[in-house]
């Protein structure tokens, strides 16, 4: 790759998610005004090769070096004085858009899974459910893997602010008040 020349690249759904999982900072900026400079930084990392392929194979070799373009990728949006914050914006307005198309099937599907959780949980809860002993461990995980996806459906209607991120990180590094 030239030195100063921007990487389009052309990539289909499937990776800009495994992306956007595997690097999100990255796949973030991939849909805005830093696009050119994460795709710089992708195709870097893997090699300069066809990313579409060599991200679909999922190598765990593959997925550390996207990783460690992630880590890379903020250090330069740090030397370049770009904020984090710029990029959650873009997030927000290509989810803004995203709303403008028929939402149906992730209300639907939002509907169903908090519903569906409910349902479970308080028939467990009020014994109309009761499981063989056997079962009881499964029935105890599938609750708590629903109850912690819960949060990421509340967060794509209602969102997730910066705000909060930035308290528990203050709250985790503060020291106590000597009283």
């Amino acid at each position: 790759m030239e030195k100063g020349r921007t990487v389009k690249l052309k990539i289909s759904d499937k990776v800009k998610n495994i992306i956007s999982t595997v690097a999100p900072t990255l796949g973030a900026a991939l849909g805005g005004p830093l696009g050119g400079l994460a795709g710089n930084v992708i195709s870097a990392a893997l090699g300069g090769g066809d990313v579409e392929k060599i991200l679909l194979e999922q190598k765990p070799e593959t997925l550390l070096a996207l990783r460690a373009a992630e880590q890379e990728f903020e250090l330069k949006l740090q030397e370049l004085g770009v904020e984090r914050e710029r990029i959650a914006m873009a997030d927000r307005a290509s989810a803004r858009e995203m709303a403008k198309v028929d939402m149906r099937a992730q209300i639907w599907l939002s509907v169903l899974f908090v519903g569906g959780y409910f349902t479970i949980f308080l028939a467990v809860a009020s014994g109309m459910i009761e499981p063989a002993p056997s079962q009881q461990r499964t029935i105890d995980v599938l609750l708590g893997m629903l109850a912690t996806s819960i949060p990421g459906v509340m967060a794509f209607w209602f969102g997730s602010t910066s705000g909060s991120a930035a308290k528990s990180a203050m709250l985790a590094n503060s020291k106590p008040v000597d009283g």
